[in-house]
């Protein structure tokens, strides 16, 4: 009866590590493409804000881009599965191995858009400019931790 229990209680455990197994080299791929191409998004969407919107009072348009980047900031960590470092990447392997911290970094990232996205809605300049140097802060200070570049 205890050696039944003993496999049942094993393959519990181990589904329970699932996420932490490597992905297939598709999904791998796929993970590594799809973070370049967002992370390719959120640096025009700050071009946008500070070379276009900010100068326009676009107040609009600088919500858009901050929900934009909301959205980015929240999918973040899971654009990075085990498993899907690489040579060919600007990710730093410590992104794995302190995976904590950079999902803290990613809801800096969260909160600072969040930010610019309430302070767009209030249509107030001086709100807009101090939310957006917030925006930067949290990208600068995740990149120096955790890319390469």
């Amino acid at each position: 009866m205890i050696l039944v229990g003993i496999p049942v209680l094993i393959g519990v455990t181990l589904a329970g590590f699932q996420p932490l197994m490597a992905q297939s080299d598709d999904a791998i791929k796929t993970a590594q493409e799809e973070r370049k191409k967002r992370f390719k998004a959120s640096g025009a969407s700050m071009k946008a804000l500070y070379r276009e919107y900010l100068p326009a009072q676009d107040y609009q348009a600088i919500k858009a881009e901050a929900t934009v980047l909301v959205k980015w900031a929240k999918d973040m960590p899971e654009a990075f599965p085990f498993g899907s470092d690489s040579d060919n990447d600007e990710a730093k392997p410590n992104i794995w191995t302190d995976f904590e911290g950079f999902k803290s970094a990613a809801l800096v990232f969260e909160e600072a858009s969040l930010e610019l996205q309430n302070a767009a809605e209030q249509n107030d300049i001086s709100l807009v400019k101090t939310a957006i140097g917030g925006v930067g802060a949290s990208c600068k200070a995740c990149h120096k931790k955790y890319r390469k570049k």
